[in-house]
């Protein structure tokens, strides 16, 4: 579907709020709505006249001829001495909300007529930064996604495969269904299993994929028709890191928990070089976080953070490392909207910045 005027979004968004809308018609709403301020607003609009239009409305009846006519009559008592085209210019504004209603009744009433119980829909849900959801899928199997991640899932799953798509991190336990694999699309991977406990990592700003396994067996392949190859076949307590961009690989055996703490509130870092660890830091929090000095690049951290927040991490950083920081002041965009927040780290004992 190609989005050219004002009634092909009118009716993307009515397809995604009545269930209708399929994966292709999902990923298209989202990357419009994520286009612009204005976007989002307007779908922000549209559905809550979704939420508010009562459903029982048979849309047939919605006469929008008389509604000029009552708005225009209601315009002229008050502006007697205005042109047509005032006129119009005022009735445009109004009348987008019952041709809304309209549009978004009648595609209900009409997926409602054409969809049968044996339709397979997708839902999406998003977790913002800073925070973590769970749920749990139509089989049964848990899921918990992390900081700044979606999955997109099925209402029921197939008779040959259980396929969720996901953006970002999350851990899986997955219900055993031996006669249905259970498998995790990212933009790079696709993670296939059976009855397993493991975690996904692909963010699209970052340049490796990661799988962790705790328990049971995945294989991991490509997901795209020129890279569809086996990557690795993983055994409980691996852990694969994946360069999406050379396509090199590192599979290794240690201990896994670290990988998935993030689902018990926790982040967990060993002997780790200082810019990875601020890496984890900016990237849960939605900031950005610049190191400055060479020395720091070589210091190694040690340390779990338990639910803390931005400012708590840093601050403790602070007593534990031997650094400082300070934060950027944000100014506004010419759209009226801020920057992400701006950290920069650098040496302590220091009264400048290099």
């Amino acid at each position: 579907m190609e989005i050219k005027h004002q009634d092909d979004i009118l009716t993307l968004i009515a397809r995604n709020l009545s269930g209708m809308a399929d994966s292709v018609e999902i990923n298209l709403l989202k990357e419009w709505v994520e286009g612009s301020a204005d976007n989002k607003k307007y779908f922000e609009q549209v559905k809550n006249i979704w939420d508010a239009s009562d459903k029982q409305i048979d849309p047939n009846t919605i006469n929008t001829d008389e509604a000029l006519k009552k708005v225009l009559g209601r315009i002229r008592e008050i502006y007697p001495k205005r042109t047509i085209w005032y006129y119009w210019q005022k009735v445009a504004a109004v009348l987008i909300l019952p041709l809304a209603i309209f549009t978004l009744l009648s595609i209900y009433k009409n997926s409602h007529k054409t969809s049968s119980s044996n339709e397979i829909l997708y839902n999406e849900i998003y977790t913002a930064f800073g925070t973590r959801s769970s749920l749990r899928l139509a089989d049964s199997t848990r899921v918990w996604l992390n900081s700044g991640s979606s999955l997109m899932y099925p209402n029921k799953f197939n008779n040959k495969n259980r396929t969720v798509f996901l953006k970002g991190e999350a851990y899986f336990e997955v219900e055993s269904d031996v006669s249905r694999p259970f498998i995790v699309q990212t933009s790079t991977l696709r993670v296939e299993a059976a009855s397993t406990k493991f975690n996904v990592f692909e963010y699209d700003s970052e340049s490796k994929a990661e799988i962790t396994l705790v328990t049971g067996k995945v294989s991991v392949k490509g997901n795209t028709p020129a890279n569809s190859q086996l990557i690795s076949d993983m055994n409980p307590g691996q852990h694969l890191e994946y360069n999406r961009q050379t396509g090199e690989k590192n599979l290794i055996d240690e201990d896994t928990y670290k990988y998935i703490a993030w689902k018990d509130g926790r982040m967990i870092f060993r002997n780790e070089p200082l810019g990875d660890v601020l890496g984890k830091i900016a990237l849960i929090f939605n900031v950005d976080i610049e190191l400055q000095g060479k020395q720091l690049n070589d210091y190694r951290y040690h340390a779990t953070f338990q639910e803390e927040s931005l400012e708590e991490i840093l601050k403790l950083l602070k007593l534990t490392a031997p650094i400082s920081y300070m934060e950027v002041k944000r100014k506004p965009l010419p759209d009226g909207s801020f920057p992400k927040k701006k950290v920069i780290i650098f040496p302590a004992r220091t009264n400048n910045i290099d």
